[in-house]
């Protein structure tokens, strides 16, 4: 007996309410046919990588909001798993995933849980488990992938334990064979290249050429792309051992193609790994056909196009994707006669009353399961239910809907439609005044999506929650809009409170901490969202997208929705989170750009944020002065930007070389990891200028390590390639030891001026081990990338090193003119530090291109300077 029935009328109530499946027969069969017939296709490794082939493993469901999609697909699996057709395989397996869930927005949660699902076909996987672990230790530096996968919230408990125990006992094997670490697998550095000599890797390698390709790659957002194919390879093993049959469900999908149209987005990612899995049957859900066929559609697609996807084009006889109408009146009727029934099993709803929802339903099951709802909610109020009750418009009947429930219920159903998801907590949030019991039995409602593996872990039907806000106005007791507004910022305060957890100063677990990354960009899309629905600025909205920023989510950021018609605050505040994120793009360009898009005067707390991500950009460009003022004004704003401010200008008194003045803008006691990482950071940037390399080194080093404990992979490339700077002038062999794992982590954000930076350090190391040729080339590499980012605001620029490499190889003039530079650069006080040119003066012997004195050191003149002769000594044989 359904839970709200039993206790409104007892055991012995007037009705009961049956679960009811209608007129979904021929669909049903329609898939049961496709599985049949993909289950019986067997792929080689050459017909994996025909990468011009036609795909036909792609099954669309489209239809209107409510018309049953979910439904279908969900009986689908049940039926499929329980039984299915006969003549197949034992071994069946349908992963669902839906993009009504927020968390699967991001292509790494959803290939996690494609991973996890398969996972049940099966115990080994081993190019897949051996491939993901290189990614996981380029992108989450620091984060065990077991404990991850382990504690994770986005996977059930049977699919947490079983993924997270074989990628264990994979890795395991793998790595134990060459005896990289024990059992359990934690995190070691160079995880591509000690697994090369694996017998395991070896004969994959062999067998299945895209495995060596995509383990080579250093850049882990372009192998997450790639990775399906390897999850491909492995089910088709399994498939030719034992048999198989895998499918994936995904739903809702017209979320995913509300997403940017751009290569190495979403839309394209979730396409790709459709091509990419010949052997995985997809079922694609909503609103939307596919386009993927579509030759405009195709060039933002890494594999679009009629040629690639021609059942999708339905040219040539029927095609793979299918409208899904509305129920026809007689099977509407039939699930009106049975989802509600009377003790002795006849319909409990009467003819005419059946008969008026039918006629306004349009088919739509979301329309009859609602209608049905309200017709319980009547009888449960000892009414007698009237034929003029029913038959409304849709928003007319949530508001008959919202009529019949309590008044507490009411203010819940409201409070549930603010955001796209919400949870108990948030529920609170809003209407403190409820009590727990209330919140948990509208939770139990029927209207109410709940998925326990996601947080917020409560959703509506969008068509109900759009419903229910246009609704209630009509209402008697119906929120106003300034009321709807409060509420709106306790749902939106709750949420961004969750996502700002991340600067706590217990996340000092790398799984914790990469958990609390991923609810502050849950937390970020929700607010973004509801803010744009509503044209509101949200408080700490700002606090919020600055977090994000800093925890590295960059593609997060460039694929914010547009806000156009909404309050000019929260367009600037949207368009300097994309400006800021686009790191491939030139940096003058983003500063042009983000200049134009300041307002001049500070009008709203959100042009705080906006003042640091331009304040950020004037780094790379040089413009200090305009970087000070943009810091300083960060001062009034609350935390974290208030410190990002100061942090900010201790970067500017770097910039300026004025080295004391820096150690006196630090806090010296920060308690949290991330914050920690970038104090030490900027400390060790201090360090290496005054020429205290080994002090320098082990500020790096903490640096390194509280960045992975925060689970902060920006931070941590940063530390990486800082180390191999701050060991090169006295220790080039652990320079060139480090080197590999920085570049593999500077390259997975795609940062250009990090590669650089490896390079100069590489070019000094080399010139320590008498290399001139190799510095040399390593030096334009350098200057090269550095020209192509568009930054000039260098803490380490080329020509410093350049300037010692030329000493080193005889070429005085070339050292000479290198420093010229700097020096120039020094007395504009916009590009190098001027250290830099007082340093490079030094080693020349000639004072006067500028003078070293001029430089704020944390020490006596004196002894900066013998520290800084002490390289000179080393590399050049018979300097003074």
């Amino acid at each position: 007996m359904d839970l709200d029935d039993y206790f409104s009328f007892g055991a012995d109530g007037p009705f009961h309410r049956n679960e009811i499946f209608a007129n979904r027969e021929d669909f049903l069969d329609l898939l049961m046919r496709h599985v049949e017939n993909h289950a019986a296709q067997r792929w080689s490794s050459a017909e994996f990588t025909d990468f011009q082939r036609a795909a036909h493993n792609a099954l669309v469901l489209h239809g209107d909001g409510g018309i049953g999609k979910s439904t279908l697909t969900q009986r689908f699996a049940a039926t499929l798993t329980a039984a299915g057709p006969p003549g197949l395989p034992d071994r069946r397996v349908v992963a669902c995933v839906d993009f009504a869930d927020i968390t699967n927005l991001g292509f790494e949660t959803v290939l996690l849980r494609l991973r996890a699902s398969f996972g049940r076909l099966g115990r080994r996987f081993p190019a897949f488990d051996t491939a993901l672990a290189v990614y996981w230790e380029l992108k989450h530096p620091g984060v065990a992938l077991g404990d991850f996968i382990g504690r994770s919230t986005f996977l059930d408990s049977n699919d947490r334990q079983n993924a997270g125990s074989q990628i264990v006992s994979t890795l395991d094997d793998v790595l134990g064979s060459v005896g990289a670490v024990g059992a359990g697998y934690r995190m070691v550095s160079g995880l591509a290249r000690r697994i090369s000599d694996a017998a395991v890797v070896r004969r994959l390698r062999q067998e299945f050429p895209p495995f060596e390709v995509i383990l080579h790659e250093a850049d882990p957002d372009r192998m997450l792309g790639y990775l399906p194919i390897l999850l491909a390879w492995d089910i088709e093993q399994i498939r030719r051992a034992h048999g198989a049959v895998a499918v994936c469900v995904l739903d809702t999908f017209e979320t995913v193609q509300l997403q940017p149209r751009e290569t190495g987005f979403l839309e394209d990612l979730i396409a790709r790994t459709v091509y990419l899995m010949p052997n995985v049957l997809f079922v694609v859900t909503g609103r939307r056909p596919l386009r993927w066929h579509d030759p405009v559609r195709a060039v933002t697609l890494t594999y679009g196009g009629e040629l690639r996807w021609p059942r999708l084009a339905g040219r040539h006889g029927a095609g793979d994707q299918h409208p899904l109408p509305g129920l026809p009146p007689d099977h509407a009727d039939l699930f009106l006669r049975t989802r509600l029934t009377a003790a002795d099993g006849s319909p409990a709803i009467d003819e005419p009353i059946r008969r008026r929802i039918t006629a306004a339903s349009g088919g739509s099951p979301l329309y009859l399961e609602l209608s049905v709802g309200q017709y319980r909610n009547a009888v449960a109020r000892g009414e007698q239910p009237t034929p003029e009750q029913f038959g409304g418009p849709l928003p007319d009947l949530v508001l008959r809907i919202m009529r019949d429930l309590t008044a507490d219920e009411r203010d819940l159903l409201r409070a549930a439609s603010l955001l796209g998801a919400f949870d108990a907590d948030s529920l609170a949030a809003v209407l403190p005044q409820t009590g727990g019991a209330a919140i948990e039995r509208f939770l139990s409602m029927s209207f109410v999506r709940r998925s326990e593996a996601t947080w917020p872990s409560c959703r509506l039907h969008e068509n109900l929650r759009h419903s229910v806000n246009a609704c209630d106005m009509y209402t008697d007791d119906g929120w106003t809009d300034t009321e709807r507004d409060r509420r709106l910022e306790l749902a939106t305060g709750h949420v961004t409170g969750v996502g700002l957890q991340v600067w706590n100063a217990d996340a000092t677990d790398p799984v914790t901490a990469t958990q609390r990354s991923q609810c502050a960009v849950a937390a970020l899309l929700l607010v973004v969202q509801a803010a744009i629905e509503r044209r509101v600025t949200p408080l700490q909205l700002g606090a919020l997208t600055y977090t994000v920023s800093q925890l590295g989510h960059w593609q997060v950021l460039a694929a914010l929705p547009s806000a156009d018609g909404c309050p000019p605050a929260l367009q600037r505040l949207v368009e300097a989170a994309r400006l800021g994120a686009t790191v491939g793009v030139d940096a003058r360009h983003r500063y042009q750009s983000m200049r134009a898009l300041a307002s001049p005067v500070r009008e709203h707390a959100y042009d705080y944020y906006v003042s640091y991500e331009l304040g950020a950009l004037t780094q790379s460009t040089g413009h200090n002065d305009e970087g000070a003022q943009h810091f300083g004004a960060l001062a009034t704003a609350e935390s974290p930007l208030r410190e990002a401010g100061t942090w900010g200008s201790a970067g500017v008194a770097l910039r300026r070389s004025r080295l004391a003045d820096v150690l006196g803008l630090v806090r010296d006691d920060p308690d949290q990891p991330l914050e920690v990482a970038r104090t030490q950071d900027l400390l060790g940037h201090v360090r290496l200028h005054g020429g205290d390399f080994a002090i320098s080194a082990d500020l790096f080093e903490r640096t390194l390590a509280h960045a992975r404990a925060s689970g902060a992979p920006l931070w941590a490339a940063r530390a990486a390639r800082h180390l191999a700077l701050a060991t090169m002038w006295t220790d080039p062999d652990r320079t060139l030891a480090l080197l590999p794992e920085a570049r593999d982590l500077n390259q997975s954000l795609g940062d250009v001026i990090g590669s650089a930076q490896c390079d100069l350090a590489a070019a000094l190391a080399s010139v320590a081990r008498g290399d001139d040729a190799e510095a040399l080339r390593l030096l334009a590499h350098a200057a090269q990338l550095t020209e192509e980012s568009g930054v000039v605001g260098q803490l380490l620029p080329v020509d410093a090193i350049g300037t010692l490499v030329h000493l080193a190889g005889g070429r005085r003039d070339e050292a000479r003119a290198a420093a010229a530079r700097l020096a120039a650069d020094a007395h504009d006080e916009r590009l190098a530090p001027p250290v830099w040119a007082g340093v490079t003066a030094q080693w020349l012997g000639e004072p006067g291109l500028y003078d070293f004195t001029s430089i704020g050191w944390y020490d006596q003149v004196d002894t900066a300077r013998a520290k800084w002769m002490a390289p000179l000594r080393t590399l050049v044989p018979g300097s003074v």
